[in-house]
């Protein structure tokens, strides 16, 4: 009885994480999903449904990807065209007459650091 309601409990956090907007919680559905994995495994092991353990290992292979996605893999997204037009649009509203920088400087500065340019 134990066993299944911390499955419920873990696998439930987890998808209602992954169901979440914010980026900063997202990250913790595969903290939550592999919580409950060893307990799946010994319930399906316990009552000899073969088919219901073999899932568990691609259950873990997929909270292992979120975990390596979310956790351990730089998180910098690129740009969307509507960023770059943005970012691009703002720094030629910026530049003006008493600007020391001209229109194509002041772009190319700009494009440069949205796409991380040293």
């Amino acid at each position: 009885m134990i066993v299944q309601i911390f499955i419920a409990v873990t696998e439930l956090i987890a998808i209602w994480l992954l169901q979440d907007e914010r980026k900063s919680y997202r990250k913790f559905a595969p903290v939550f999903g592999m919580l409950g994995q060893p307990f799946w495994f010994y319930s399906s092991y316990q009552a000899d449904q073969w088919g219901a353990f073999i899932l568990c290992f691609f259950f873990t292979a997929a909270w292992i990807k979120g975990l390596k996605d979310y956790w351990f893999t730089n998180q910098d997204t690129p740009l969307t065209s509507e960023q770059y037009f943005e970012l691009i649009t703002d720094a030629v509203e910026k530049v003006g007459s008493d600007s020391k920088l001209d229109q194509k400087d002041y772009i190319k500065r700009v494009l440069k650091e949205a796409l991380k340019i040293r």
